[in-house]
């Protein structure tokens, strides 16, 4: 027979435990990189201003437009949507890349692969 003690599951779940903080403090960034969380703050507050503004600015104006053609509280309702739609499509916007006015693509974007200008059903490759 062994002599020899079994070895302790615990004291081995120690040492797993305390090399894998060891390797967890060295992967981290260090405490003067803060670029990566400060562009994310920055994309995360000019999401939420888009949204506030939109909003804001289309129910202002229909309290205007309310005012002045006298159909309190219709404009406010209906421009109060409008705004909150355009804030939404602001953020899907800010989110996605995409940074063009509608109706305008990036030269190779309509999946045709022709260069701008070429008609796209044309088959010669002159």
């Amino acid at each position: 027979m062994s002599e020899r003690e079994p070895p302790d599951p615990l004291a081995r779940l120690g040492e797993r435990i305390d090399k894998a903080r060891a390797q967890n403090v060295r992967s981290q960034p260090a405490v003067g990189d803060r670029s990566a969380t400060q562009q994310g703050l920055a994309v995360g507050l000019r999401i939420g201003i888009e949204l506030v503004v939109a909003i804001g600015v289309a129910t202002g104006l229909g309290w205007a437009i309310d005012r002045w053609l006298g159909t309190r509280p219709w404009g406010i309702i209906v421009l109060f949507f409008l705004g909150v739609a355009a804030g939404m499509l602001n953020v899907y916007r800010a989110v996605s890349g995409i940074s063009a006015p509608v109706g305008y693509r990036r030269p190779g974007e309509d999946g045709t692969g022709k260069q701008p200008g070429q008609d796209p059903w044309d088959e010669d490759e002159n």
